[in-house]
């Protein structure tokens, strides 16, 4: 059997973080696809009109670790030392621990049960392989005076299901209470195992990560041979007698750790060093296979560090490490601070921008998780929202437009992770940005508000479309209304305010109407805080001007009996009566502009509020060729662009679908035929 990648995490338990329309409002045209803005230059780290950059994080939870890993045992035994400083601003007594690797305990684990959610848990392929579990051998307090323990006041707390089997959460006492801006330092020991106020959440199936900046300084012993990959910097490395390697990484200003180790895996180097950027080696560990997407892996990445750092604030830390996981291994596509696990088959076209986008949008987390520590347990949209919005900018402006395909011959049963080995690309078939999010926003926005926390949506796809699809759509839309600078000025403002720091939808929503001058809640609760969708919709009707006909007035003022004319064929000439109706469909209201284009060869613009249900525009003269509202794509939200335009039954349209549809035909029929060979 071939081996596997073990990717596991230094700190499995982490002290967690504490936290104390207007009317004539237009929208700016929104880049459409090819037509994203350049980027501009990176601002530096005092900036006019911008906040400064903080110099260093909080650092109120630092740790010291010694890890060792026994790959034949499936153990990770370690003792770590934490110092920790009040900030809650009360006194503290009860200090929670996450411990995030008890959600793999069992199957009756919160995260494991999922509650109507995906749950996470094993595959059945797996068997016991995929069960672990992390626990605490002893707990002590250090003092000047000496050591307290406190092991005995270790308890399991579950603060949001009151699933008593969950042991994700743990609590211990101390005798005398923490004062505020107080410092206090703790002694810890534990094993992981694997056969495969607080703010202290339990793992559920759809959430990650919340906890306060610090300081890591942490010893790995592996086997020797072993590649060792870790949140930091390497400090050095020593070999010891019984055949094992100690390998020294530190890390300021990051609020976890994590690390990969593996005995398979190949090295590559990068370096992104652009004009005005702090420089940035690029370390990938790639697995023997995936050897030939090396070099796209690493340039990816440096599109993210380059946009990402343009459009709101320079990477700062000097290093970023990129792991390329085992197939099919479930380990793909996750963010850590100055780490993150990307996702590759050997058969990768370049078209289909695999692993290009997943390694976009996980080194975005970089940004948005890593530099500015929203809380993604209440609050994802703020990181993966934000995320996605960005990683759809950089893909357009360094990738250009995805080419459409499937992958074939994946298992029976896809599990989590599970990703089919062949792809067949549909030539000249192109995928616009967005669609898939606003498939996924028709489908199931209605379902739940976006702003829940992570375990409160109804549905995974709830989840899914309110975390990612939903608020990078909103952004989008967002940047419609403000123009582009604007935008810009609004995400460095709140990047480099928040850097190190824990902020919410509200502070961002601050950000935005201090930027503009203007009071944009408005638009935050149609998006953010409501379930509405967004769906506009124009039809057009034109009739031929017929002569007068009826009692008409004489020449002598007398009424004249004038019959109707009798029409000259179909294409009689005369001008027309046109009437264009826009209808808002969806319940979110936005300004909306309308495009008409007459059979003379006119065009008009029109703007409308887009308050009341529906609003008309009537025309005489020329016929009503093609009428389109939203014509520049501004509005994102849009569910159902299908339904943004019309056109006049003419040749060239009639000739224009059918060129579509006999190629959109040909290609289904491929496919069916191709499903049928495999069925």
């Amino acid at each position: 059997m071939r081996a596997r990648s073990l990717v596991v995490g230094a700190v499995t338990m982490a002290i967690v973080a504490c936290r104390r329309p207007p009317a004539g409002t237009v929208l700016e045209c929104h880049p459409c696809p090819g037509e994203i803005a350049p980027l501009p230059p990176p601002a530096g780290e005092k900036a006019p009109g911008l906040p400064d950059l903080p110099a260093r994080s909080p650092r109120n939870a630092s740790y010291s670790i010694d890890a060792r890993l026994d790959p034949e045992r499936h153990t990770l035994q370690g003792s770590l030392v934490l110092e920790w400083r009040n900030t809650t601003g009360q006194p503290q007594t009860t200090l929670p621990f996450h411990l995030y690797w008890n959600a793999f305990r069992n199957t009756l684990s919160t995260a494991a049960r999922g509650e109507g959610r995906r749950p996470v848990r094993p595959r059945p392929s797996d068997g016991t392989r995929g069960f672990g579990y992390i626990q605490l051998a002893s707990v002590h307090q250090l003092s000047d005076a000496g050591e307290t323990d406190l092991t005995p006041t270790l308890g399991y707390v579950q603060p949001d299901d009151r699933n008593t089997d969950d042991r994700t959460v743990a609590e211990i006492v101390t005798p005398v209470p923490v004062p505020p801006d107080g410092t206090t330092r703790f002694k810890i020991e534990w094993t992981a195992h694997w056969k495969g106020a607080w703010n202290a959440h339990q793992f559920h199936p759809t959430t990650e990560f919340f906890s306060d900046y610090g300081v890591y300084d942490v010893r790995l012993t592996v086997p020797q041979g072993f590649v060792v990959g870790a949140t930091g910097s390497l400090v050095g490395a020593i070999d010891n007698p019984d055949g094992t390697r100690t390998h020294h990484f530190h890390q300021d200003d990051v609020h976890d750790f994590a690390w990969v180790t593996s005995r398979r895996m190949a090295e590559r180097l990068g370096r992104f060093d652009d004009q005005g950027y702090p420089p940035v080696d690029i370390r990938l560990l790639v697995q023997p296979e995936h050897v030939h997407l090396a070099e796209r892996y690493i340039e990816a990445t440096k599109v993210c560090l380059r946009s990402y750092g343009s459009w709101a604030a320079p990477y700062p830390y000097g290093h970023v490490t990129v792991v390329d996981p085992a197939w099919n291994s479930a380990s793909g596509g996750m963010e850590y601070p100055t780490l993150f696990t990307g996702g590759a088959s050997v058969l990768s076209p370049p078209v289909l921008q695999s692993p290009e986008l997943v390694t976009i949008h996980e080194c975005g987390h970089q940004f948005w998780y890593g530099l500015v520590g929203n809380n993604e347990f209440e609050e994802a949209w703020l990181d993966e929202g934000v995320n996605s919005y960005h990683e759809d900018k950089a893909a357009q402006i360094a990738l250009g437009p995805q080419a459409w395909g499937r992958r074939y011959f994946g298992p029976l049963r896809a599990g989590r992770g599970s990703r089919a080995p062949v792809p067949v690309v549909a030539p000249d078939v192109w995928m616009r940005r967005g669609e898939s999010e606003r498939a996924g926003l028709r489908r199931a926005g209605a379902i739940d508000v976006m702003a829940r926390r992570g375990w409160d949506y109804r549905t995974p796809e709830a989840y899914t479309i309110n975390s990612y699809g939903k608020p990078a759509l909103s952004l989008q839309t967002l940047e419609a209304l403000v123009g582009d600078e604007a935008m810009t000025q609004i995400m460095r403002t709140y990047a480099r305010r928040y850097r190190f720091a824990h902020p919410t939808s509200e502070d961002f929503i601050a950000v935005v109407n201090e930027v503009t001058h203007q009071d944009y809640r408005w638009f935050f609760d149609q998006t953010w805080f409501s379930s509405e969708l967004c769906d506009y919709a124009v039809t057009v009707r034109n009739e031929r001007v017929q002569a007068p006909a009826g009692y008409l007035e004489g020449r002598d003022g007398r009424p004249l009996l004038t019959p109707p004319a009798r029409e000259e064929g179909r294409k009689a000439a005369g001008p027309f009566d046109s009437e264009v109706v826009v209808l808002r469909i969806g319940g979110v209201r936005l300004p909306v502009e309308l495009r008409v284009e007459f059979a003379d060869g006119r065009e008009v613009r029109e703007s409308w509020d887009g308050q009341y249900r529906w609003t008309r525009y009537r025309y005489h003269g020329a016929k009503v060729r093609a009428a389109e509202v939203d014509p520049d794509g501004k509005i994102a939200l849009d569910v159902d662009p299908g339904n943004n335009s019309w056109a006049d039954n003419e040749p060239v349209a009639r000739r224009a679908a059918s060129k579509w549809a006999m190629r959109w035909m040909f290609w289904l029929q491929n496919l069916l035929e191709l499903h049928t060979l495999l069925g």
